[in-house]
């Protein structure tokens, strides 16, 4: 055969391997990928095989045409496809946006609060450190310009905050501060754990109704008496989530007493 020729060929082998590969990642492996990511591996090869086009040579015309056409078509139906799930994108993004500023709304210092007030300090910086949490959990979800403005506002928000505290803090020594900053971080880490008690409490009251509501409509012994011993061991841990309820409550109420110096 030409020497040409059978470069050709081979070039032509070459590419048509890569346009398989490339087809691979349009499939089921990536469909549990986030849908911001989801064809970043795609694109990037895509990009790879549309250079060895260019820098490939020899290459039989026909073969470059129909290589190329093969190519283009993929391309045109991942883009497609993708268009159609960025409409998607766009709206679980607005509604993770929309979650993300209502509590930043929270999280706004009022003009009015007292600096010394150690209690609102720290239940507002509580509820922008979620809010930061919140997008940090959903940005593989998000639109860049959402999550943009969601990053400036908490910035700036954060920026209003730590300037009441510096406030708060003037005058105090080094060391005094640090104890400060020790309680203030113990107070957001107990509003935390709190918060998320809370919300274990009720599931596990929901869990004790539903239960509650099983042994009343049982007509197997079996079974109800399987519901009797698993409603006891729920009510147990309801009391132990309830005991540690307290137990922060009175934490929190203890440093934010040492915070405000009484």
């Amino acid at each position: 055969m030409d020497p040409w020729k059978q470069r050709a060929c081979e070039n032509a082998e070459g590419l048509e391997k890569e346009i398989a590969r490339l087809s691979l990642l349009t499939g089921p492996i990536r469909e549990e990928l986030p849908l911001i990511t989801k064809y970043q591996d795609f694109w990037n090869q895509a990009r790879c095989i549309t250079t060895q086009f260019k820098q490939v040579k020899p290459l039989a015309k026909e073969d470059r045409d129909r290589l190329w056409k093969q190519f283009s078509d993929l391309c045109g139906e991942v883009k497609t496809k993708q268009g159609l799930e960025y409409g998607t994108l766009q709206k679980l993004s607005q509604g993770h946006y929309d979650e993300i500023m209502a509590l930043l709304e929270w999280a706004v210092l009022p003009e009015d609060a007292p600096v010394n007030d150690i209690g609102k300090l720290v239940e507002y910086g509580h509820t922008l450190r979620v809010a930061g949490e919140l997008l940090g959990r959903y940005k593989q979800e998000m639109i860049a310009k959402h999550k943009k403005k969601c990053f400036e506002r908490i910035q700036a928000i954060r920026k209003v905050h730590n300037a009441a505290w510096d406030s708060f803090n003037e005058g105090k020594d080094r060391e005094e501060m640090g104890t400060r900053s020790r309680l203030r971080e113990n107070l957001e880490n107990n509003y935390e754990r709190c918060r998320k008690a809370a919300v274990a409490l009720e599931d596990f009251k929901g869990i004790a109704d539903e239960l509650q509501s099983k042994i009343a409509t049982a007509w197997n012994e079996e079974w109800r008496a399987d519901a009797i011993a698993r409603l006891t061991a729920t009510q147990r841990r309801i009391r132990d989530i309830e005991d540690g309820i307290h137990k922060l409550e009175t934490w929190i109420e203890e440093d934010t007493r040492t915070l405000r110096g009484e």
